[in-house]
């Protein structure tokens, strides 16, 4: 499996190209009136771009953070990328951004507010001194996120559970991270029990019938994800492996994906979902080791290390759709493939 550096300039050089194309782009607003039929950078001013909005902010995000890397340093695309983060993440720009989310309080709800957090704590995280200075300005992206998502959570009847944008426990666990990095303490409580209301009693989740077939997130594996930054270690040895009981290495959930017609916009999620469902195999295996060796649990630690085995079946697909000539997947896959890379090399 190929290494995280070599994916640094293709990466980059699709999020640069991604960026700087306005079209074709899905608004996804309601129109209210004629009025509102407008150029959308007029609407979004600094993410009217790579298709839809969600991805633009974490594209923008992507490159980013591949600007902290060691490889980034000496790149000839280096200089473009700040230029254009600088003018596109410029404070009036997100301040722009912030507005329009508050005065939209449903849109992109949690899927794109996740992704804005998460800009916000790269741009605080940068090894780029122009692009950390953006930061404050950014700021008010992400506090904007995270009022909106503690006025949302106690009207929450039922988390959303399938596995596109609308799924809340995706959404939730990017927003808990970022709130906990900008001191936020009441988003965390309202994330932590929210987050306890509606899973904390879910167990043996069936993931014979994963997947869908336009689904880029395992449901169960993002439930997972969340519930391993809510319990105490003490909940997650008796909840995780209760929770996964019914996953194997030769569940579906984790076989890899086929995608037999790239041009359609959802069968390519499919992509993202291999590269998902790895970074969550990669972020709770070692949980799951570590509560097998306290608990001397050898079947549960062996199944963990049958699970590993898939990480790079699942992650090869998304790897070449990430850089390809297709851009309804190029427009927004290579986010998932880093992430999951850096996994690895941790």
């Amino acid at each position: 499996m190929p290494q995280s550096a070599e994916f640094v300039t293709p990466f980059a050089e699709v999020a640069l190209s991604n960026i700087t194309r306005d079209y074709p782009y899905a608004a996804h607003h309601v129109a209210g009136s004629p009025a509102d039929i407008v150029d959308p950078r007029e609407k979004n001013p600094a993410f009217a771009n790579s298709f839809d909005w969600h991805s633009s902010v974490h594209m923008h995000y992507l490159l980013v953070t591949l600007l902290s890397t060691e490889t980034a340093q000496s790149e000839p695309w280096r200089n473009e990328a700040i230029t254009v983060l600088t003018s596109h993440l410029s404070s009036e720009n997100l301040t722009a951004e912030a507005k329009f989310l508050r005065e939209h309080p449903t849109w992109e709800r949690p899927y794109g507010w996740a992704w804005a957090v998460e800009l916000v704590r790269a741009l605080r995280a940068s090894e780029e001194p122009q692009l950390r200075n953006l930061a404050p300005g950014a700021e008010v992206l992400a506090e904007t996120v995270f009022d909106l998502t503690v006025a949302w959570l106690p009207h929450m009847p039922e988390p959303v559970r399938h596995g596109i944008h609308p799924n809340t426990a995706f959404g939730l666990r990017r927003i808990l991270l970022g709130a906990r990095l900008l001191g936020r303490h009441d988003v965390v409580d309202a994330i932590a029990a929210s987050a306890r209301r509606c899973f904390a009693d879910d167990h043996s989740w069936n993931f014979v019938q994963e997947r869908s077939g336009q689904d880029f997130l395992s449901p169960g594996l993002c439930e997972a994800d969340l519930m391993a930054e809510i319990l105490t270690p003490d909940e997650l040895a008796v909840w995780l492996p209760g929770f996964l009981s019914e996953l194997t290495p030769e569940s579906p959930a984790l076989s890899p994906v086929e995608v037999l017609d790239p041009t359609d916009g959802y069968q390519s999620h499919l992509y993202g979902l291999g590269l998902s469902v790895a970074a969550s195999i990669m972020r709770l295996a070692p949980r799951l080791l570590r509560i097998a060796g306290d608990s001397g649990n050898l079947v549960l630690a062996d199944r963990t290390r049958g699970f590993l085995t898939r990480v790079d079946a699942l992650m090869a697909p998304g790897l070449e759709a990430a850089v390809s000539d297709e851009y309804m997947a190029s427009h927004w896959v290579a986010t998932f493939a880093w992430e999951v890379l850096e996994l690895k090399k941790d």
